[in-house]
């Protein structure tokens, strides 16, 4: 398994017909107390079925607006477009999205804590897999960008305490995902996504 088989860079006009599906339904998402929500996007690639919440809708809001400057015109305008209607629907929703994230946050722990410990006795494994499921950290951190002084002490305890984890992890060396992502992911701040 090689980086590339396990997380490229995704093409930016369908990561953001798949953002624009997103955020029809975002609304919706929040009010009905979902976590996980599957929904079928039509982009350029033909229609997709997708995993939508509350991190993995931030998170590609997050790599769209890093990768926006070195994007043509109309994709940067459909991008403050669609940036701007999630964050009116997540302000008029916000106490409800935010503890919509708490518990997407809790799920992604424990989505990692199972590979760690699954992973724990096979150190190659555990280097082939982490990046791929180091997804759910790259989450949580734009997460938390969104939740702020919101975050929990529960919460932010338990990441502290996965943070640990993932700091003794064997892992690959330099930056875990496709290089033309690297420059989106600074690792003062993701520091989960390259090893040493």
């Amino acid at each position: 398994m090689t980086k590339l088989d396990t997380v490229i860079a995704p093409d930016p006009a369908v990561d953001l017909a798949i953002v624009e599906e997103m955020v029809g339904e975002l609304e919706d998402y929040i009010v009905k107390d979902e976590v996980y929500r599957t929904i079928r996007a039509r982009t350029p690639d033909g229609v997709q079925a997708v995993q939508m919440s509350g991190g993995d809708l931030l998170a590609r809001l997050h790599r769209l607006g890093a990768e926006a400057p070195a994007l043509a015109a109309s994709m940067r305008q459909r991008i403050e477009t669609i940036a701007a209607q999630a964050a009116t629907i997540i302000y008029s929703l916000r106490t409800r999205f935010h503890q919509r994230l708490e518990r997407e946050i809790r799920a992604r722990l424990g989505s990692l804590k199972w590979f760690l410990d699954d992973a724990a006795g096979d150190p190659r494994r555990l280097r082939q897999e982490y990046p791929y499921e180091i997804r759910n950290r790259q989450r949580i951190a734009v997460m938390f960008d969104e939740l702020g002084a919101d975050a929990s002490a529960e919460i932010l305890a338990a990441v502290a305490q996965m943070d640990q984890r993932l700091r003794l992890a064997p892992k690959p060396a330099g930056f875990l995902w496709d290089d033309k992502l690297a420059p989106l992911y600074p690792v003062e701040k993701f520091w989960f996504l390259y090893g040493g």
